[in-house]
């Protein structure tokens, strides 16, 4: 087991699969530009390099900015391409996998108060209004600093809540009291022993994570669910992310800053897995929103990628075949992203 979980990888990467690779975008000196966590470092490396520049532009994403499928040496993502033509501007990155647009409302307003970008670039992806709600992991810094949005907009009060809940979780026993009780002494002594004396303990978040993937696996397999399998949108959850987006924007309005939203590249030589009237109505909402602002510039760009450049996918069904990926594309595919996206970030 110790040679399984041998931490040489992320659950995240490992959820991508063989085919695909994760690149974080780096600055003109390889500097650190781009994260996933924003972690005190991240924050740290960020501020020092806006400090280079006059402007600054902040892209928010998910795994589609930070992976390249098949990928080579050398190759880049599209932030990272686009900061070399842009060299008079600071462009700075925070993509989390599956990320939601509340996640991105978090994000926007917790970078708004550290950099306030000039500008602010957000992809809608159909897939990710199906997710609900924030996850710490990802936004580290913002819950160990106890971070809250000034705000009394119902939907940012409930995700002031969440973040709280995050940064102050009730103890297993179902107290609220931070204070210590000696089990909880004694399982965090036990748990730094165990980290530091076997790698199998030490690794055991890629544990639960292989776990996950291979029950993902089973349930995939026992119900025919694969990549091309249509997904259904959950109302609610939609609900919720659209009202977030209109927020950001709203906010963004209120500090000055300028927005791109866009409908990002999916794969168009095959029928997507949406059912197609909701995917139609899905970007009828984004670009109704994005047109309430005066300063927010709206984009579909759904097709700009050609077909063979998106490749294939490790299988998710369990039929161990390849599957045809329609969020992760090719090198090509992050440099016609660039080209397109490049007119439309400067003023």
């Amino acid at each position: 087991m110790a040679t399984v979980f041998s931490g040489n990888r992320s659950f995240e990467e490992a959820a991508l699969g063989s085919l695909t690779a994760v690149h974080e975008a780096q600055g003109p000196q390889g500097e650190n530009t781009h994260c996933q966590r924003i972690n005190e470092e991240d924050q740290t490396a960020f501020l020092e390099f806006v400090s280079k520049y006059a402007s600054t532009i902040l892209f928010l994403g998910n795994s589609q900015t930070h992976s390249i499928n098949q990928k080579k040496e050398g190759e880049a993502v599209y932030p990272e391409l686009i900061q070399k033509r842009l060299d008079s501007i600071a462009i700075l990155t925070h993509s989390m996998p599956n990320a939601n647009l509340q996640e991105f409302l978090v994000s926007h307003a917790w970078w708004t108060e550290q950099i306030n970008p000039e500008m602010v670039v957000v992809p809608a992806f159909m897939d990710d209004l199906r997710e609900d709600g924030l996850r710490g992991d990802f936004l580290k810094s913002i819950v160990s600093g106890g971070y809250q949005m000034e705000t009394s907009h119902p939907l940012e009060v409930k995700l002031n809540e969440q973040l709280d809940f995050l940064t102050n979780p009730p103890s297993e026993a179902g107290s609220e009291s931070k204070e210590q009780t000696p089990q909880d002494i004694s399982e965090a002594a036990l748990n730094d022993w165990l980290s530091e004396h076997t790698s199998v303990w030490r690794n055991r978040a890629n544990a639960r994570g292989d776990l996950f993937l291979g029950l993902y696996g089973f349930r995939n397999k026992l119900f025919g669910i694969n990549a091309s399998t249509q997904r259904k949108m959950i109302p609610a959850r939609y609900d919720r992310n659209l009202k977030a987006l209109d927020l950001l924007c709203t906010r963004a309005g209120e500090n000055g800053q300028r927005v791109l939203v866009y409908i990002p590249p999916i794969r168009t030589d095959v029928a997507p897995p949406y059912d197609p009237e909701e995917y139609l109505n899905f970007k009828r909402d984004i670009e109704s929103q994005a047109q309430r602002h005066d300063h927010v510039v709206f984009a579909n760009l759904e097709d700009i990628v050609p077909g063979p450049l998106w490749g294939l996918k490790a299988s998710t069904d369990g039929s161990g075949e390849p599957e045809l990926d329609f969020m992760h594309f090719q090198f090509s595919g992050h440099e016609i992203l660039a080209n397109a996206l490049i007119p439309m970030l400067t003023p």
